[in-house]
Parts: structure tokens; C-alpha cells; sequence
């Protein structure tokens, strides 16, 4: 077998594997049911949103105009002024949580970090990655509760 060959084998076994575990994706928030394949022609292009999106780049493969989109739309429906608004557009929940934490830092250098045992599971993880000082708070069963369910922060 040719390494082209066994690279097309593993990634079909890869492709099998993640296919057939689609439907015991229970809880986790990626979405099964959306449609990629309008898409697919910006796969073979190398997009990196560098900088600010609200700041003109020279590196020309972004989509800074549908991230300003983004950013002015959760605006309009938080009531934020536009002139105002700022921010970006991040992978996902822990780079989100990321630079939430990053921000607190800078703005309260002696701060202490509290948060919950069922925060997010990158918070700890931030928390050593940025030299926060951080309390984990306990979990206080109610009588309402009957499962431990998960939270962001």
C-alpha cells in the first residue's frame, strides 16, 4: 500500500468512525443538522482573520465584513449603540471564555477569579494558563435539582 493509499484508507476510517458516532452526540453543542456545502469552495483558500475587524489589513483573505455583520447584529438586539459596539468573532466557547478572562485580568490586575465547579471546563485550564489567582465555589445541591448539569462562564 502506497502512503497515498493508506492516508485515503485512515481518513475513510476516521470519516466512518465520526459518522456513525453522529447520533450519540447528545449534549454537545455542535449542530448535526446544518448544511456545509456552501462552504466548500472557501475550503481551498487560506482565510485568517488577522487584526481588528473593524481596522482595514493588508493580508486579504478575511471575512472581516461578515464578522463586523456579527458584531453589529448582537448589538442591535442588546441594544448596544453601533458606534460602540467592538469585539470578534472567536472559534468557539473557550477562546471566548479566553479573552473574557484576559479582559478581567487587565482590568482588575489584583482580582480573584470565583467560579463554579460547573463552569466550563476551560475556565480552570485559563485560569493557570493566565496566572489567575481563582477559587473553585462548590456546587450546593437544592431540592429542585436532580442532575448536575453543565454551565458556561
Amino acid at each position: 500500500m502506497t502512503a497515498q493509499n493508506d492516508i485515503e484508507t485512515r481518513l475513510a476510517e476516521l470519516l466512518k468512525e465520526i459518522k456513525d458516532g453522529d447520533q450519540w452526540q447528545v449534549g454537545y453543542p455542535g449542530n448535526q443538522n446544518f448544511d456545509y456545502s456552501p462552504l466548500i469552495p472557501f475550503l481551498s483558500h487560506c482565510l485568517n482573520n488577522i487584526g481588528d475587524p473593524f481596522h482595514q489589513t493588508h493580508y486579504r483573505g478575511n471575512t472581516h465584513q461578515f464578522e463586523r455583520e456579527v458584531i453589529l447584529h448582537f448589538a442591535q438586539l442588546t441594544g448596544l449603540d453601533p458606534d460602540d459596539a467592538w469585539g470578534y468573532v472567536t472559534s468557539g466557547g473557550t477562546e471566548g471564555n479566553m479573552y473574557g478572562l484576559y479582559l478581567a485580568r487587565e482590568l482588575h490586575p489584583e482580582g480573584m477569579l470565583y467560579f463554579s465547579e460547573e463552569a466550563h471546563y476551560s475556565i480552570l485550564k485559563i485560569a493557570r494558563v493566565l496566572n489567575m489567582p481563582h477559587t473553585t465555589v462548590k456546587r450546593r445541591p437544592t431540592a429542585r435539582s436532580t442532575t448536575t448539569t453543565s454551565g458556561t462562564c
